[in-house]
C-alpha cells in the first residue's frame, strides 16, 4: 500500500487540501486508504497551522465509496488489527466491527474539528464518499456532481455517519427514501434539497472552492471554532443548554486578540487582520 493514495497540500494561507488519489477506481476506499484518511484528518484537527480543510477526489470523481473488491482485506500497516487478529475474541465480527468503527473517526474529525471543513465535489459522491462529504461543514458541487447512498443496492445499511448527517439535514423521511431506494440525486436536486451549499460550473469548481476556503482562513479562527460548537449544540441540546453554551463561548471570543482587532478596525474603518488568537 502506497501512502500516495491520500495526498495533502498545505498552502501559506492555512488551507489544507486532502485528495483521495485513486482515480483508477473513481477514488474508492480500500482498507488502507480508510486508515490513512482517519490519520490525516486527526492530524489536521491538531495542527495549528491548518485553518481550513478541503476534501476532494483526484480526477473527475469525488469518491465512488468503498472499494468492494478490497474492503475487509488485511492492512499490513495496521498494527492494532494484526495484534487483535491473533486473539480468538477479536476474530471475525468483533475485529471487523472495531476496525470499521476506528476508521469512521475520519467523519468525526471532519465534523467536530474546530476548523471549517469543505467537500469539493466533482462527479460521484457515493456511499462512504457521500458520508464523508456530509460530515463536512460545507459542500461545493460541480454541475457534474451526483450523490447516491448506494448501500442498499449491495445489501448494506450504511456507515461513516451518513444516516446521521443526512437526517440532520433532510429529516428522517427523505433520508429513509434516499437510503432505501438508493436513487441518484443530481447536483441541481442536491442544491434544492440543501445537501450542497453552492453549485458552480465544473471549470470553476477549484477556484470557487479555494476562494471560499481562503475567505474562511482569513476569518477569526477562535470565533469560527465556537460558531461550529454553537451550531452543533443547537441540534442536540435544550434551549437553556444552548444559551449556556453561547454565553460561555461569547465571553471566550470577547477576550481574544481577534475580537479586539475587529473592534479597532471598525473604529478605524479598515479590514481586520485576524491572527487566530
Amino acid at each position: 500500500m502506497s501512502e500516495d493514495t491520500v495526498l495533502t497540500e498545505l498552502d501559506d494561507t492555512g488551507v489544507l487540501t486532502v485528495t483521495i488519489n485513486r482515480p483508477e477506481t473513481r477514488n474508492a476506499f480500500d482498507t488502507a486508504t480508510q486508515r490513512l484518511m482517519t490519520e490525516t484528518f486527526y492530524d489536521a484537527s491538531r495542527n495549528p497551522a491548518v485553518r481550513v480543510v478541503i476534501m476532494r477526489g483526484a480526477g473527475q470523481s469525488f469518491s465512488s465509496g468503498g472499494d468492494v473488491r478490497a474492503l475487509g482485506a488485511p492492512d499490513p500497516d495496521d498494527s492494532i488489527a494484526q495484534q487483535w487478529s491473533s486473539e480468538p475474541v477479536w476474530s471475525d465480527v468483533e475485529a471487523r466491527t472495531d476496525r470499521l468503527r476506528r476508521f469512521m473517526e475520519s467523519s468525526l474529525w471532519l465534523h467536530r474539528m474546530g476548523k471549517p471543513t469543505i467537500a469539493m465535489v466533482r462527479g460521484p459522491a457515493v456511499g462512504m464518499g457521500l458520508s464523508l462529504a456530509l460530515a463536512c461543514d460545507f459542500r461545493v458541487a460541480s454541475e457534474t456532481a451526483f450523490f447516491m447512498t448506494g448501500f442498499a443496492r449491495i445489501g448494506l445499511c450504511g456507515d461513516y455517519g451518513g444516516s446521521y448527517f443526512m437526517t440532520k439535514l433532510l429529516g428522517p423521511s427523505k433520508t429513509l427514501e434516499l437510503y432505501m431506494l438508493s436513487e441518484r440525486v443530481s447536483a441541481e436536486e442536491a442544491l434544492r434539497l440543501g445537501l450542497v451549499n453552492r453549485l458552480v460550473a465544473d471549470h470553476e469548481l477549484e477556484a470557487r472552492t479555494t476562494e471560499l476556503a481562503r475567505r474562511l482562513a482569513r476569518g477569526p479562527a477562535v470565533a469560527q471554532r465556537y460558531i461550529k460548537e454553537n451550531v452543533h449544540a443547537a441540534l442536540d441540546l435544550s434551549l437553556e443548554q444552548a444559551f449556556d453554551t453561547e454565553a460561555r463561548n461569547m465571553i471566550r471570543c470577547r477576550l481574544t486578540l481577534d475580537c479586539k482587532e475587529a473592534m479597532s478596525a471598525m473604529g478605524e474603518k479598515r479590514e481586520p487582520q485576524f491572527v487566530g488568537r
